[in-house]
């Protein structure tokens, strides 16, 4: 794993999700570009609030750490990142929820996760599992 590279695609898988965890409340001005104006009502995702929050988590944590990644980290990434069900590789946001904005969200989260695992895997030789998305 290229530890700079990985770290890297940690933060912008989660500015992919960020737009999903803002919010305003009713009668909230917003800034539109040129003037405060009242913005529509917006209410945060759940997961994209826990996803954003534990990738930049992990990112942090990893910059943070000297030594190399022991056998059971590796482990724990590989099952939140790239396991199946609840992993960051079966994340989905649904339109009919979240608005159009999850479309073009999903949309960017799968390219995103594609360059996660590919950095995940940097510099080994043969990866454990096959990229599946």
């Amino acid at each position: 794993m290229n530890k700079a590279e990985f770290i890297k695609q940690l933060k912008a898988t989660a500015a992919e999700i960020k737009p999903l965890t803002e919010s305003s409340a009713p009668g909230a001005l917003t800034w539109n570009g040129t003037t405060y104006a009242k913005g529509e009502v917006k209410e945060s995702d759940p997961q994209a609030l826990v996803w954003w929050a534990m990738l930049g988590a992990i990112a942090e944590l990893i910059e943070a750490q000297e030594s190399p990644l022991s056998p059971k980290q590796m482990a724990y990434l590989d099952r939140t990142l790239f396991g199946g069900m609840g992993s960051l590789n079966d994340l989905y946001f649904d339109p009919k929820l979240s608005g159009a904005v999850a479309n073009t969200v999903n949309e960017r989260l799968d390219q995103s996760r594609r360059n996660l695992f590919a950095s995940y895997n940097a510099g080994s030789e043969c990866s454990s599992r096959q990229a599946g998305f």
